[in-house]
């Protein structure tokens, strides 16, 4: 067998955050960081390395182990597809700034890449063999939490509308309505994700997270009519319910920097809202046109916080 070559986008969440989790819809991007994985089957043990990391390890065997990083998501991708020996270049340097991550989906990328190399090693290839041993894996790297959306935008690339169903998502496409430039901010801080799911997941159900599944549905909704206006309207509704609901649960979703890059887009104008799971990482903004983009990518940076030139990408998890 010949050495593999594979890459898979990052991500950011739309709309959808946490209720995810509940059985409600999310809405993804996949954008252009992606990371590139490299396997030689080739390989007595299995070795992997990551640039980013500067690190390097080997186990006899990946079922006795479990670690964190790039080394972890590999590690149990291999657990999940059966993968015992090889080594494993891992370059995730994209979706770090300073040696700190970005929370553009990284661990998701990582191991959707890293499947589909190993599958296609083994001459396997399609979309749905990858997503399967992809959910597997993330399931594992978490420790059971996670909604898997960053996996799907990771396998399929493009704007996509996810649901969970049992072990597997239901997965559709979708696309932003017209006029609208994604915009990225990034708070200077790095948020653990896992920790933050695992404290949602002793809550009870609540008032407000049935108010961000309204408000999701909603943003849906518009992306699927084309409807900027609506759109824009539900991403701030989203703000304002998502720092009610780190509150009413004592999460910290919402951060003090957060808060401020909403609020600095919102002052121009410009709908925004975090990210993900929060507690730091990135926000989001939707500007109408690549002027009001410039400017307030110019306001975030003034005021401290880092722009990201990212952008959505059509394309999901290849194999080259």
């Amino acid at each position: 067998m010949t050495a593999v070559v594979a890459n898979a986008p990052g991500k950011l969440f739309l709309a959808g955050e946490y209720v995810v989790l509940r059985g409600a819809p999310a809405l993804v991007a996949a954008i252009d960081r992606r990371v590139v994985v490299r396997f030689d089957p080739e390989a007595d043990g299995l070795t992997t390395e990551s640039i980013a990391e500067e690190r390097e390890s080997t186990v006899g065997s990946p079922a006795d182990v479990r670690d964190t990083g790039d080394v972890g998501a590999v590690l149990a991708t291999a657990r999940a597809i059966g993968v015992t020996h090889g080594r494993v270049v891992v370059d995730s340097r994209a979706f770090l700034s300073g040696g700190r991550k970005l929370g553009l989906g990284r661990s998701a990328a990582t191991i959707t890449a890293a499947a589909a190399a190993f599958l296609a090693a083994n001459d396997e290839r399609g979309k749905s063999l990858v997503r399967s041993a992809a959910l597997t894996a993330n399931a594992d790297f978490q420790g059971g939490h996670g909604s898997g959306a960053d996996v799907a935008a990771a396998v399929h690339g493009g704007v996509v509308e996810v649901r969970r169903a049992e072990q597997d998502l239901v997965v559709a496409s979708a696309e932003l309505p017209a006029g609208l430039e994604l915009v990225v901010g990034w708070t200077g801080e790095a948020a653990p994700t896992v920790p933050l799911l695992e404290r949602f997941a002793t809550a009870e159900t609540s008032p407000t997270l049935s108010d961000l599944g309204t408000v999701t549905e909603g943003a849906i909704e518009a992306a699927h009519g084309g409807d900027a206006d609506a759109f824009c309207q539900a991403v701030r509704d989203a703000a304002v319910v998502l720092a009610g609901l780190g509150e009413e649960l004592g999460l910290p979703i919402v951060t003090p920097e957060l808060t401020r890059l909403v609020e600095i887009a919102q002052e121009r104008g410009v709908a925004a809202k975090p990210s993900g799971a929060g507690a730091g990482d990135c926000a989001i903004a939707f500007a109408r046109g690549a002027d009001e983009a410039e400017a307030l990518r110019a306001a975030w940076s003034a005021a401290g916080f880092l722009p990201l030139p990212v952008a959505i990408t059509a394309e999901g998890v290849t194999v080259v």
